[in-house]
């Protein structure tokens, strides 16, 4: 091989050596010198040349002492240039009013994630981020969470307790009857409900499952106890059997009858995974669900007023008609 022609075959692997080290960095695969000089058969010294080369051709890399490896100098920088098509863009900015909704730390870290995306991109999602962002085509009707701060402690205690699988005591002030009792609680699972934040999991006292709501909890630790998720635990089940969020007594099938003024409105939606709609001749529907708890489906059917009729059970019905009787007490007051 003539030493020109061997000039030429260096270059080339030291193109290929480069793009290689570029590659590893990307990955965050752990990049010493050693390591480095082992798998590509060269000196230490050719290492610490490619690293001065790199960097000189605009790719700021640091050899970081305390973790004896070099790495780029943004832990947040990729060659990966990402370019994100108008559906991935619409759900990236309807995840962001989402996480505005859900309080200010989602916000952030949302927040966070775009900027991510947006210094990852090609220069046309760059431009429809920006064309989006400042007139955004999407809303989405979402509880928004007030105050997030009131509920942040509580908040970072449950989700440590998860994260360590550790039961938590708290004192909890409850909205009805504004009693307050201690309970220990094995946390499941956070969910967002209505612009507030809730903790489903076992409670002790009880001794079943149950929901809290965060800025009922007045009190919290974190304990050493240990508790362990049950195997046929199911969130999305959990929640198959109420209408809304409460579960208490036997299964009770509920069985309303809507006029045709309105049945086509509960036509169009599917609202509960055990419903059963029967068409009537005169153009009303007979609506049928099977939950377990009837107080939020008794608040739903009020929506509906004066054209939803309570057909079954006889014992909401009642329920419902002395509460319309206390409610025309009220108003036959103010006539």
């Amino acid at each position: 091989m003539s030493i020109k022609s061997k000039r030429f075959s260096d270059k080339i692997k030291k193109l290929h050596r480069l793009l290689a080290i570029l590659r590893m960095l990307d990955n965050r695969e752990c990049c010493t010198r050693k390591s480095l000089a082992e798998k590509f058969n060269v000196s230490i010294k050719s290492i610490e040349r490619d690293i001065s080369d790199l960097n000189l051709a605009g790719f700021s890399i640091v050899f970081v002492k305390e973790e004896n490896t070099y790495r780029f100098t943004d832990p947040d920088y990729t060659l990966r240039d990402l370019n994100l098509n108008k559906d991935e863009l619409a759900f990236m900015l309807i995840g962001r009013q989402f996480a505005h909704n859900l309080g200010k730390p989602f916000e952030k870290a949302c927040q966070s994630l775009l900027r991510k995306a947006y210094k990852d991109t090609g220069i046309k999602t760059r431009e429809r981020i920006k064309g989006a962002e400042e007139k955004s085509h999407f809303w989405v009707d979402m509880g928004q969470m007030e105050e997030f701060e009131k509920v942040e402690k509580q908040y970072n205690a449950i989700n440590e307790a998860m994260d360590r699988k550790q039961e938590i005591e708290i004192l909890y002030k409850a909205m009805e009857d504004q009693k307050e009792t201690r309970r220990t609680i094995a946390p499941y699972v956070l969910f967002f409900h209505e612009g507030l934040w809730y903790v489903i999991g076992h409670c002790h006292l009880r001794n079943e499952i149950r929901f809290f709501a965060m800025d009922c909890i007045k009190e919290i630790k974190v304990t050493n106890e240990p508790y362990i998720i049950p195997d046929d635990f199911d969130i999305n089940e959990h929640f198959k059997r109420s209408w809304g969020m409460r579960r208490y007594g036997a299964p009770v099938e509920v069985a309303l009858k809507f006029s045709e003024r309105y049945s086509r409105w509960i036509k169009r939606r599917k609202w509960h995974p055990t419903q059963v709609i029967e068409e009537q001749k005169d153009g009303s529907i007979i609506f049928k669900v099977k939950v377990e708890g009837t107080v939020e489906l008794k608040w739903w059917t009020y929506h509906w007023i004066p054209f939803c009729e309570i057909l079954a059970p006889p014992e909401l019905k009642k329920e419902v008609m002395e509460e319309m009787k206390t409610m025309l007490g009220v108003y036959g007051k103010n006539a």
